[in-house]
């Protein structure tokens, strides 16, 4: 998914459109963008991709839910309420349940190893 690009527009639909208009939009580009129909245009095939990645997101309920969250890029997650807590009693926590199975352990070397 790229965050640049507005999946809505590129289809020429709403936001709240339903899965049944999401797929007529898609329909009605799809053939107009079709590298088969337009075999002359080079831009055809680029924009079929395009609506397409479109329609897979947008019908698709979870990516489409991830689509609409703000910076909608799942792999940078938004850190930036963390800090603004009063307590940084639960931000220690946090880090901490993230950093459990992280921490070293120490094993002494097996017995007889240094004589």
């Amino acid at each position: 998914m790229n965050e640049n690009k507005d999946y809505y527009e590129l289809l020429g639909i709403e936001k709240d459109s339903t899965e049944e208009e999401i797929k007529l939009a898609y329909r009605k580009l799809a053939k107009k963008y079709h590298p088969d129909v337009n075999k002359t245009d080079p831009k055809a095939k680029e924009k079929f991709i395009e609506i397409k990645e479109a329609y897979e997101t947008l019908t698709d309920p979870i990516k489409r839910r991830i689509y609409n969250q703000p910076k909608n890029n799942p792999q940078n997650p938004d850190w930036s309420d963390l800090f603004r807590i009063s307590d940084f009693r639960t931000f220690i926590e946090i880090m901490r349940r993230m950093n459990r199975n992280s921490a070293l352990y120490y094993k002494p070397p097996p017995e007889g190893m240094y004589i």
